[in-house]
């Protein structure tokens, strides 16, 4: 009695004591991996950062080439007032003040003021270097420090000085508030960007907290906690590495993460409190143990119940048939709905304990959804399944969109094959019409169980295709459509093949997927497509794949007009349409592409440039088909390019970088031609991302017709320029 008693307890004991050493290892190497995941976290973070940093300074170098070609041609560019065209720049790009800048540091600003700057050798002799870029500091008239970016150019002479560089002045709060973290987690973090000698560029503290160089200091008073790279602070800055360092500086804990900049051999160093970042350890560790705590008792439990159970095996009778189709059946279920049910808890766990972080929340959630997905769908089958035995589900007869279907199924059915990284591509290309009569409903339920079949018994990597494609395209009134849905998974046997649509049927092999659902969906769909008159036939050869094939006809809908009515603000009132600017007239003879979506604002612009004698206005409706225009025409066929920027398919952004990257393909006008966005959109944001995507000016609705002319009428002398 006794030695059975040992017996059955000796699996318990040595779970238990197995257990608590999984725990003290988990303990050992969660601490091992949540620093690295840290290192990950502030290195990825804190690229982005340097990204920033390098487009902002990208953008002020190349404003101030602009500037100085307008200096340098302000009679042919169009620009005759050069102070005046200055001064709206500065209030578009809030820039404080403008500089000219002669060899010995002598500066002449947009107002007037002389002075010189208070700088090294170095930085007054790369003044002479045209095209160098410098970055230093400067006191405005008003007193406040201005970061001052410098561009060294070409030789010139601007109301009787000769400068041989220009520069923008800053307000320094900008790029602090460009370096400055946001993310709670990286609160107090200090940011700096410093030369090749560590030297301050720019920070985000505040200016009486500011460090001259930073390296230096951090080198002579910082103590070193852990530094995976090993080969000291100062010396991994020298040789431009990327790493992060955990330093002890002022008696506080840092993370110090440095890393290359592409702006002349600069380096990003950012400190960031440690108890900042690790706030949330301590408490992912408790959790975690609790986790593994409940996960034992769970499992113990079940192993006391296995004892039991095979205990009490022998007394146990075989139920009839129809009982064991329910026990079978209950079984699925309760393994099946326990699958989603505990992932949900889990997420909703996680969004709770990461209720600070947006981006941690919504990867939970989108989990959490996708599991509630899978439970649902199994829900649906059961009740459609008993639904349709007991003759209560009626077909529908609506109109509906193909590709609407076809778009839902693709979504949801998409997001479940990019979790086993599998290829679901859908083709429809064959099928002319869209709108049919029917019940799309059980249309999409019997797509989507063929596909979430295919996803789960084709491994990963694998290529699920979609086929569709009409069969009596003759017939003008009811048209018979054949899906075909093939995979490469792990296929069936023949002899499985003649009972696969039986409800709670499932092939027993060894190399079957894992994944498996309620043995009902086929089940359904077979019904499903009967009750809408169709067939479904499937062949499939082990380890090959399947090829499931559905007959579906649907009435063809007569097609209606739609007919769209919006309000247009009216852009021109008692307009002068005739230019006033001279003799000369600035259309005249030109050949416009114009990409607008809206009819009326069309013709209102193809009648006002025709009115002031462009000699051709070509109208695409969208992004995409402006592209087609301009690759369809010979070069140089069209003069400028007009780019409205919220359009359907493909927006203006997409479709001026899309013409500008012509340019690699052979096309050299694609460089060359101007592009003007003419948008509603003019905030600043929107102004900037204009000059991102490649376009050249950016003209606001309503349009002013003296900007415009203004505008083309510089262009046409400049072109387009890239930094």
């Amino acid at each position: 009695m006794r030695s059975a008693i040992k017996s059955k307890w000796t699996v318990p004991i040595a779970i238990v004591i197995l257990f608590a050493v999984l725990i003290l290892m988990v303990n050992s190497i969660q601490s091992r991996f949540i620093y690295s995941d840290r290192m990950v976290q502030l290195t990825t973070y804190y690229s982005q950062l340097e990204s920033i940093i390098s487009t902002r300074f990208t953008r002020y170098y190349k404003l101030l080439r602009s500037w100085s070609y307008h200096l340098e041609h302000e009679k042919s560019s169009g620009i005759e007032d050069f102070n005046s065209y200055i001064s709206t720049e500065k209030r578009i790009w809030d820039v404080e003040q403008i500089y000219l800048f002669d060899e010995e540091g002598n500066y002449l600003d947009t107002e007037g003021n002389i002075g010189s700057i208070d700088e090294n050798k170095d930085f007054i002799n790369r003044l002479k270097t045209v095209g160098d870029k410098q970055v230093s500091h400067i006191i405005g008239t008003n007193g406040k420090r201005l970061d001052l970016f410098v561009l060294s150019v070409k030789p010139g002479k601007y109301e009787g000085v000769t400068y041989r560089a220009i520069g923008m002045g800053l307000d320094s709060y900008q790029m602090k508030s460009r370096l400055s973290v946001k993310r709670s987690d990286m609160a107090g973090s200090l940011n700096y960007l410093v030369d090749k000698s560590g030297n301050l560029i720019i920070t985000s503290v505040k200016q009486s907290q500011e460090i001259e160089n930073i390296v230096d200091y951090i080198s002579e008073n910082g103590e070193v906690l852990y530094d995976p790279i090993g080969k000291g602070f100062r010396a991994e800055i020298e040789s431009r590495l990327t790493g992060v360092i955990v330093m002890e500086l002022d008696e506080i804990a840092y993370y110090i993460t440095f890393m290359p900049c592409g702006i002349d051999d600069s380096m990003l160093v950012c400190l960031t409190p440690a108890n900042a970042v690790d706030k949330n350890i301590s408490q992912v560790k408790m959790i975690n143990n609790i986790l593994l705590i409940v996960a034992f008792a769970i499992v113990l439990i079940v192993i006391m119940v296995i004892v039991r159970y095979l205990s009490v095996q022998e007394m146990l009778v075989v139920a009839n048939s129809a009982n064991e189709t329910k026990t079978r059946f209950l079984a699925n279920m309760s393994h099946d709905f326990r699958t989603p049910m505990n992932a949900l808890a889990g997420y909703l766990t996680l969004m709770k304990e990461n209720a600070d972080d947006p981006d941690k929340v919504r990867e939970y959630g989108e989990k959490a959804e996708y599991a509630h997905r899978n439970m649902l769908n199994m829900i649906n089958c059961v009740l459609d399944l008993s639904k349709m035995e007991e003759g209560g589900d009626e077909v529908r007869y609506e109109r509906f969109y193909l590709s609407d279907v076809l778009n839902r199924v693709g979504q949801e059915m998409g997001a479940l094959a990019d979790n086993k990284r599998l290829k679901l591509t859908i083709d429809r290309g064959k099928v002319k019409e869209d709108i049919f009569v029917g019940d799309d409903l059980k249309l999409e339920i019997i797509l989507k169980n063929i596909i979430q079949n295919a996803v789960t018994y084709t491994e990963n990597d694998g290529i699920i295709n979609v086929d569709i494609t009409p069969e009596n395209e003759e017939d003008t009134e009811r048209l018979m459509l054949r899906f075909e849905i093939k995979d490469n998974g792990i296929g069936m046997g023949s002899e499985f093949l003649e009972h696969i649509f039986e409800p709670f049927k499932r092939e027993q092999r060894k190399n079957a997927s894992k994944e498996q659902g309620t043995g009902l969906g086929l089940t359904v769909t077979k019904k499903m497509v009967e009750s809408l008159g169709g067939t479904i036939n499937v062949e499939s050869k082990i380890n090959e794949g399947s090829i499931f094939t559905v007959r579906l006809a649907f009435d063809i809908a007569p097609k209606t007009e739609l007919d769209e009515i919006r309000e247009i603000e009216e852009v021109l009132e008692n307009g002068n349409m005739q230019d006033d600017s001279g003799d000369e007239n600035t259309f005249e003879g030109m050949r416009f592409l114009a990409a607008e979506d809206n009819e009326l604002n069309a013709e209102i612009l193809t009648e006002i440039l025709k009115m002031q004698g462009a000699a051709l206005v070509d109208v695409a409706e969208d992004g995409e088909k402006a592209v087609e225009a301009f690759k369809e025409k010979g070069e140089g066929y069209y003069d400028m390019v007009l780019m409205d920027i919220q359009m359907p398919n493909m927006d203006g952004y997409q479709a001026a970088m899309t013409i500008r990257a012509m340019k690699d393909e052979g096309r050299k006008d694609a460089g060359k031609i101007p592009i003007i966005a003419m948008s509603a959109n003019a905030f600043k944001d929107d102004i900037e991302k204009t000059s991102e995507s490649g376009m050249d000016a950016h003209i606001p609705k309503p349009i002013d017709l003296k900007l415009f002319e203004n505008t083309v009428k510089a262009l046409k002398v400049r072109g387009h320029e890239s930094l």
